[in-house]
């Protein structure tokens, strides 16, 4: 048997450093090829589109079909979930919402037309079309097991030829190029190499077919696919030509960004105070598209706590990478990504994406050299100045060149010694965009404001004098707790005030369409499961989203499958939910920090509901005889009621 045309030359081992894998192997392939057997590892929607969106014979149009195997991308929970449930039908349930929850993440962004992504325009064609076919695996061969992690791949040539490779190479610009990465290759038209081809082919068909012991394989649930195929495209999609940034007229309300970057640009460090909702994200995109093309930077980390609001930066940060074709490369180091030591390795042309928590064993890896052409960007920059990093960071920002912060909020309410270490670390504030200003423009929504007066009951009371009690007790024992604990536990008291669920129940029964694209805010989960009883009244569509709960629950929100969401703090900051109408504030701190965050999350602007006016419900306690100065309550109700009053305005 004779070589296929054009890949005589083809090689048994490929290596970067020697070989460009993306043209030397995969690129060769994949034009000649009819049919692309592959088992490639786990996948985010984000990446699963970016895979795709990489296979050049597609992309030009050959009749080459693929059968992709993959691990749908799992937290630690989704792992734990599954080996902990022993019943086979409930872990085969789960399995499939897993397998079903990545594709409907892309159909999500077919639906929504403020996310248009052509890798997804390109994905869905694909399938309507059955040049691909996908199918999701789940290691079930010994306890505890992790992901599916196998990575191998065949194809077949139009004469019945065939080559199989395995290796850690994967179809991404980084497995392609800038990754240091190696396949060994099989060619069944090669003495001695015709076996090895066959057990890869037995291997792939005996998985794909679900016959692979300790190996469950799910298809993706008809409906699902249903969803995809109804909203591709009724031909190859083409990615539009990226317009120069001067061809584009910018629209007169956004302007606050560019104002944002040439502040910045200007600075070189400082933080931009710009409210939730008005891009503060984009904003970043913008510097670093400037920073990049003047030659400034070739190096960025992002930093910021919570997987939500990490997932986001990702998420956004691939999408950009793909649209402006610079060839950088995106590492994460949060949650269960460990690339921290990838980053450190080959920092040119890369943006880690890190939690603040892990960020000390970055500093202490990355030399102050490889930091001079390099940004940091610290998302909710308030979060850098806790104790623990001030502890542990100290020093360590000023040797970026670029040191940029973001927040809403950056001030740290009665904690001056954080505050000063942020304006040490990475600057002052030098540009502001405040709710005000953001709703006069047109940027953000206006709301309308309800108070719901409550006292407080004998429990409540009663808890107010233990603290006090303990409060003497400490000062006794020569330990006194500090304003701080006081404020926080007497605080805790009345943001689970007693009365507060039967004001809320009153007030249901007169409007229960609040409850439509609304999200609850509580002290505690104890505290919101006593509300569900209520407001499963007058809706089932309602899930809880505490800290050890289903990712899934906040998807299912933003797709409008639910209208209720019931939290604590997980998504008090970073989340975009553009259709969200109300915010019902049960726990309120004194510090505005957390009540803008909140209300922030539904005064985003609804492309969907151009006229749409957002509803912020609150709970506040009325000055007690005697009071000579107003609580906290009543002072969130004066700033609230003056916030409900700004109207917008055309000439702001």
């Amino acid at each position: 048997m004779s070589a296929p045309p054009g890949l005589e030359q083809l090689k048994g081992h490929y290596r970067s450093g020697v070989d460009v894998l993306a043209r030397d192997f995969f690129a060769l392939c994949l034009n000649e090829a009819v049919l692309y057997r592959r088992a490639a590892g786990y996948f985010s929607s984000s990446a699963l589109l970016t895979w795709a969106s990489a296979l050049p014979g597609v992309i030009e149009g050959s009749d080459l079909k693929i059968r992709l195997i993959a691990s749908p991308e799992m937290s630690a929970q989704d792992i734990a979930v599954l080996n902990d449930v022993a019943d086979p039908a409930k872990r085969a349930e789960h399995q499939q919402m897993l397998a079903d929850r990545l594709l409907q993440q892309v159909a999500a962004m077919l639906e929504d037309p403020t996310a248009a992504d052509p890798r997804a325009q390109l994905f869905a064609w694909l399938l309507a079309t059955d040049r691909l076919q996908i199918r999701f695996a789940f290691p079930d061969h010994v306890d505890g097991a992790g992901i599916f992690h196998e990575k191998i791949g065949v194809f077949d040539f139009p004469r019945g030829q065939q080559a199989a490779f395995t290796g850690s190479a994967n179809e991404t610009l980084g497995g392609h190029t800038r990754n240091y990465e190696s396949i060994d290759v099989y060619r069944s038209w090669t003495a001695g190499e015709a076996e090895r081809v066959s057990t890869k082919v037995d291997q792939f068909d005996e998985a794909w077919s679900g016959d692979a012991v300790g190996l469950a394989v799910r298809r993706t649930s008809p409906e699902v696919l249903a969803r995809l195929k109804a909203r591709a495209p009724a031909t190859r999609p083409a990615s539009p030509p990226r317009p120069a940034p001067d061809s584009v007229r910018e629209d007169r309300k956004w302007r606050h960004q560019t104002e944002a970057v040439e502040t910045f640009l200007a600075r070189r460090a400082g933080v931009l105070e710009m409210a939730t909702g008005t891009g503060k994200t984009r904003t970043t995109l913008k510097i670093l598209d400037r920073l990049i093309a003047a030659g400034e930077i070739d190096g960025a980390v992002i930093a910021m706590d919570g997987t939500d609001l990490l997932d986001q930066w990702r998420a956004e940060l691939d999408a950009w990478i793909l649209k402006s074709a610079n060839g950088w490369l995106l590492y994460r180091h949060f949650e269960r990504h460990r690339e921290i030591g990838d980053f450190v390795l080959d920092p040119e042309q890369g943006i880690l994406v890190v939690s603040l928590g892990q960020l000390h064993k970055l500093m202490s890896r990355l030399p102050a050299a490889k930091r001079r052409k390099m940004i940091i960007v610290h998302d909710e920059v308030h979060g850098l100045g806790t104790p623990s990093l001030v502890a542990s960071l100290r020093g360590e920002h000023r040797k970026f060149g670029w040191r940029l912060g973001l927040s809403a909020t950056p001030d740290r309410a009665y904690d001056q010694e954080g505050n000063d270490f942020l304006a040490s670390e990475i600057g002052e504030t030098i540009f502001r965009f405040p709710l005000e200003l953001a709703i006069e423009r047109g940027v953000l929504s206006g709301f309308d404001y309800t108070a719901l007066e409550y006292e407080l009951k004998e429990g409540d009371k009663q808890r107010l004098a233990a603290v006090r009690s303990k409060q003497a007790a400490r000062a006794h024992q020569g330990n006194p707790m500090s304003q701080e604990e006081v404020w926080t536990e007497i605080s805790k008291v009345y943001k689970t005030a007693e009365m507060k669920p039967e004001i809320f129940r009153a007030y249901l029964k007169d409007h229960p369409k609040i409850l439509k694209n609304s999200i609850i805010f509580v002290e505690t989960t104890e505290y919101g499961n006593g509300l569900l009883e209520d407001i499963h009244h007058y809706t089932s569509r309602y899930r809880t989203y505490y800290a050890n709960d289903e990712r899934d629950h906040l998807v299912q929100f933003a797709r409008g499958e639910i209208d209720c969401l019931i939290t604590c703090h997980r998504i008090s900051q970073g989340i975009d939910i553009q259709a969200l109408e109300a915010v019902i504030l049960f726990a309120s701190a004194r510090a505005r920090l957390e009540t803008i965050q909140r209300i922030g999350r539904c005064l985003r602007s609804d492309p969907g509901n151009p006229d749409k006016r957002a509803h912020v419900i609150d709970f506040v306690r009325p000055a007690a005889p005697g009071d000579k100065t107003p609580n906290a309550d009543q002072e969130r109700f004066a700033w609230l009621t003056g916030l409900s009053e700004v109207r917008r305005n055309a000439d702001a």
